[in-house]
């Protein structure tokens, strides 16, 4: 036991500070970290160091664990600036739970009664999919996500081997874990359902289950249900909740002014999207193509199972129903016009899959058989390693992570990012006394690199609104806005003051300009209504 806790420490530390070194790399040598992920830095940073320190300043878009995971290593950064400044809290997040699903999946190994010689290359098979790696390293809720979704699947194809009422208790945990990391968690939960509706009416595990009667059956998946799906559910319900009680409407997280249907709109004057979005063939088409690239896994399993008899099982039907969850979101969220359709969307079919390889191996007898199976699978992964590997060096298929090799002038994410960290800089220089207007859904970037982030009044700041209303009378002294880009939700100044940026307005005067991207307008002192 004590040589199995001493190959996870080993397994854990060698991915982790593999993780965090690419991660400090690009954050904080190139300069370059994904606007998602110093979002959820930006949101956590709001909580502690805005001029209005509360916990609903986390934000009601975005599901909120990362972002409260960031907050404890986030509680460093008067010590290390760069935690926020670089987006280093996130890296070392992503970093920890990649660290931590390499842990997990070589204990789900020896749990399955593999072998020691399995389960590590298993671990690190998965782990170092340069794909898998990057994620690790890149800040992005991803790492989070995928850790409690392997641990769901883990846990539940656990409780279809043996039953346990433990396994059972710790999968509905994960996956409401799970829910507040991505929405993603809905879909796959829906598929959980059905699973269980499966295995207790027609997998058959021991003599007596085949004689009772229906009704009994189906009482067991109803208490089965309740176990598994109540603090998802739960969770939901709260989440809700608290949109409704801070933000006045129960669903600001689906359709307000920040959410992802309102981001989305842009995709509509998209003329390539736009024939997607007309036609569920060509949908559904776009769907398994995505899909497809994480597949390889998932395709040698059905082989296995064609070879060994077990094709047409009922819980190969379970494990194409979990594989299909997020796909199955997806194109529903192409019919309704509202996913970009990044490549990143389905990727999380590949750790289900891997998540579920520790239960099928333990299908086949110890010895050859068992090997083959192994090297069978060990051989899809690393085809997989290959295909995404490729992948990720074209930009028309995984954009996202192609612009982590591009060169810096060729990224504009990059330019952007300097470009803001440069306003902040600016702005500490000539301005750290005063006070500024911004909306932090655009301006994140400069809150989080400014020294004094006290001086901006900022979205979750409790006089935001009113000070937004009447600048003048609030004693605000400038305010920052971004240039409004077509098809992109406007900030909530430019919401405001539609032609503020371009024309300015009469009770302010332009300040300066940052390279046409954002302005910054001096707010005279006196009431606008007084002209």
């Amino acid at each position: 036991m004590l040589k199995r806790h001493r190959i996870a420490l080993i397994l854990f530390a060698a991915i982790f500070f593999a993780e965090f070194a690419l991660g400090y790399y690009y954050s904080s040598i190139v300069g370059y970290i994904h606007s998602d992920a110093i979002s959820r830095v930006a949101n956590a940073f709001y909580v502690l160091y805005s001029r209005d320190p509360h916990l609903g300043a986390i934000g009601f878009v975005w599901n909120p664990l990362p972002s409260l995971v960031e907050l404890g290593i986030l509680a460093f950064y008067p010590l290390f600036p760069a935690l926020a400044s670089e987006g280093l809290a996130a890296v070392l997040q992503s970093s920890l739970f990649a660290g931590l699903s390499a842990v997990m999946l070589y204990h789900a190994g020896r749990r399955f009664e593999l072998s020691a010689a399995m389960s590590i290359p298993f671990a690190l098979l998965y782990s170092l999919n340069p794909f898998i790696f990057l994620f690790g390293a890149n800040g992005l809720s991803d790492s989070l996500y995928v850790y409690f979704l392997m641990m769901t699947v883990i846990q539940f194809s656990l409780w279809l081997k043996d039953r346990g009422t433990h396994s059972l208790i710790v999968a509905s945990f994960a996956l409401a874990l799970a829910f507040w990391t991505r929405y993603e968690a809905v879909p796959f939960g829906l598929s959980l359902a059905f699973a269980v509706l499966i295995a207790l009416l027609c997998i058959r595990h021991a003599a007596q289950n085949n004689t009772r009667p229906w009704r009994e059956k189906l009482y067991k998946v109803e208490a089965t249900w309740v176990l598994l799906l109540l603090p998802a559910v739960f969770s939901g319900l709260l989440w809700i909740f608290f949109n409704y009680l801070i933000m006045g409407n129960p669903l600001y997280f689906l359709n307000s002014e920040y959410s992802n249907v309102a981001q989305s709109e842009a995709l509509k004057n998209d003329a390539a999207f736009r024939q997607i979005f007309d036609s569920p063939l060509l949908a559904l088409a776009f769907v398994v193509r995505k899909t497809l690239w994480f597949s390889i896994p998932l395709l040698a399993i059905l082989v296995l199972r064609l070879f060994s008899r077990r094709l047409l099982r009922w819980d190969t039907v379970i494990l194409l129903l979990l594989f299909a969850a997020v796909p199955g979101l997806q194109y529903a969220l192409l019919l309704r016009e509202s996913s970009f359709g990044w490549f990143r969307y389905f990727m999380y079919v590949f750790p289900v899959t891997v998540a579920w390889i520790p239960y099928e191996l333990s299908r086949f007898r110890k010895g050859p058989r068992q090997r083959l199976a192994f090297t069978a699978m060990a051989a899809a992964m690393l085809g997989t390693a290959a295909l995404l590997s490729y992948a990720m060096t074209d930009p028309l298929i995984a954009p996202d992570e192609n612009n982590f090799l591009k060169p810096q002038s060729q990224n504009e994410h990059y330019v952007a990012q300097s470009r803001e960290r440069s306003i902040a800089a600016y702005m500490d220089e000539h301005y750290p006394d005063a006070t500024v207007l911004t909306d932090s859904y655009s301006a994140y970037n400069i809150l989080i690199s400014s020294r004094y982030p006290k001086k901006y009044l900022i979205t979750s700041d409790y006089l935001f609104k009113q000070a937004l209303n009447d600048p003048p009378g609030n004693n605000i002294d400038y305010i920052l806005i971004p240039k409004p880009l077509p098809g992109i939700p406007k900030s909530a100044v430019n919401a405001r003051y539609p032609d503020m940026f371009q024309g300015g307005i009469y009770w302010a005067t332009l300040e300066h300009d940052f390279e046409g991207q954002w302005k910054l307008y001096k707010v005279k002192k006196w009431q606008p209504n007084a002209q």
